[in-house]
């Protein structure tokens, strides 16, 4: 008897370092996100990876601290015009590849996943208007508080979301890599703490992307040709 959603690995549309992404085989809007078997992950020499591979249960530390930062930032914004810099989060559902975290899709017109920044970045694609939706997402997640703590290329991602069945404006989304997940959650321990993990995370991220970060006025801008 099948239970729950039946997902074909063959259809996984992003693969992260733990999870596999799937498109939900009934709803375009809304993505389904797996965990990857031990087997199957990436061979890390980090302390990350090494743990993964002893203790595999750690990972599920990684998705609590998603849901709980998820969570404390709806309760503490209920208005509904709040502009959520991150993905919306929808739960669990039950596949044949295991429990599924249901997330919204930021998505191309056509239902396919939007382009990450590390996508656009690589294929020096990044326009002035990509960058300017960046920033606003970067000034969003400074204004509110939130604490990422795994701000890489592939987890910004443009592309529009569904708004009671129609695409909203297009916008730069974090869609994964928030959360407090170090084992000493420096983050969450006050807003300066998590100011200066963000600093340090915004550049990173023009290291990685060949942006130019400006930490006066924590803004992006694209190098000169």
């Amino acid at each position: 008897m099948t239970v729950g959603l039946t997902l074909n690995i063959a259809g996984i549309v992003a693969r992260g370092v733990q999870r596999a992404v799937f498109l939900h085989p009934h709803d375009k809007s809304k993505l389904i996100k797996v965990l990857r078997a031990v087997e199957d992950l990436p061979r890390r020499q980090s302390f990350g990876g090494v743990m993964d591979r002893l203790f595999p249960n750690t990972r599920l530390r990684q998705i609590r601290k998603e849901y709980a930062e998820y969570m404390r930032v709806m309760l503490a914004h209920q208005e509904p015009d709040f502009a959520s810099p991150i993905a919306h989060m929808y739960g669990f559902v039950q596949t044949n590849l295991g429990l599924g975290c249901l997330t919204e899709n930021v998505m191309e017109p056509d239902g396919r996943l939007g382009p990450t920044l590390g996508a656009k970045a690589k294929a020096k694609t990044l326009t002035e208007q990509d960058v300017d939706l960046l920033n606003d997402t970067i000034s969003r997640i400074y204004q509110n508080g939130i604490r990422a703590s795994d701000m890489n290329p592939s987890n910004f991602v443009f592309g529009h979301r569904d708004v009671g069945g129609v695409l909203g404006p297009r916008e730069c989304v974090l869609v994964d890599g928030f959360g407090d997940i170090h084992a000493i959650p420096v983050r969450s321990m006050a807003q300066w703490s998590n100011r200066i993990g963000l600093d340090d995370s915004c550049h990173r991220l023009a290291r990685n992307t060949g942006l130019h970060w400006d930490k006066a006025h924590r803004r992006f801008s694209l190098l000169p040709a």
